[in-house]
């Protein structure tokens, strides 16, 4: 099966050599926002052919990538890579992505990120580990510096091995997982500010992971869908008032 695939470079406002194959699309937004340009992806779930999407975002621009309101659930075979290269002083921030594996589904994503010298990235998801469906779910995160990996994290998630996270320890009977890596040389925050976000409620954990200085993890295990999006919402809105706060006078 031929790979469906999408490529753009965004520079400040502008979206330059945009090609891609349906169903994988990109429109901007309506969203207003005082540094970000806003664009919606789709297309994700809409075939069962592999996906190809490599982004640029070029010196100085503030992209922020949204996924529909309403997530969808999975085909039965998805391979997603995605490819993004971020230059100086730019920052790609990817709003929270929702996977909900269909019954008898096979998911493989691959993300690489580029980040060069003061380059930011921000990735937000939740992962829904159904029990009442089979399922394979395999991603690898991995993140650069030029030569230098940032981080490598791979999971594996299958409803045949008892839901098992591989490298990381057991999910146990949570049905929810959820992530937001913030990659950035000088974060605008430090770790008390995220602590006193992240909820001590019973059947609902969170962690948070410090990436060699160069930025953090965020990771959640949740029996209750509602607050443990409240949470990530509640986190990425912080974000987004301190990088607001940092780069308006860069604009």
């Amino acid at each position: 099966m031929l790979k469906k695939q999408l490529k753009a470079r965004f520079q400040k406002v502008n979206l330059l050599d945009y090609q891609s194959e349906p169903p994988l699309h990109i429109e901007k937004s309506d969203e207003k926002h005082r540094i970000f340009t806003s664009y919606l992806l789709d297309g994700w779930n809409e075939s069962e052919a592999p996906m190809d999407i490599h982004f640029t975002v070029k010196k100085a621009s503030n992209i922020k990538l949204t996924s529909p309101i309403k997530p969808a659930v999975t085909l039965a075979e998805q391979a997603i890579d995605v490819q993004c290269d971020i230059e100086e002083e730019a920052l790609l921030f990817f709003d929270k992505r929702e996977v909900i594996p269909s019954n008898n589904s096979t998911i493989n994503e691959h993300i690489k990120i580029n980040v060069r010298d003061d380059a930011e990235f921000i990735w937000a998801e939740i992962i829904h580990l159904n029990q009442s469906v089979n399922y394979r779910y395999q991603s690898l995160m991995e993140i650069w510096d030029g030569a230098h990996c940032i981080s490598y994290d791979p999971i594996q998630f299958s409803s045949q091995q008892g839901i098992a996270l591989t490298h990381h320890g057991l999910t146990e009977d949570f049905p929810y997982m959820a992530s937001i890596w913030y990659i950035s040389p000088n974060p605008p925050f430090d770790e008390w500010d995220i602590q006193q976000r992240l909820s001590q409620a019973k059947y609902h954990r969170a962690g948070m992971t410090d990436i060699d200085g160069k930025g953090i993890l965020i990771r959640w295990l949740s029996t209750d869908i509602s607050l443990l999006k409240q949470e990530v919402d509640d986190v990425l809105s912080f974000f987004d008032e301190k990088i607001t706060e940092l780069r308006k006078w860069r604009v």
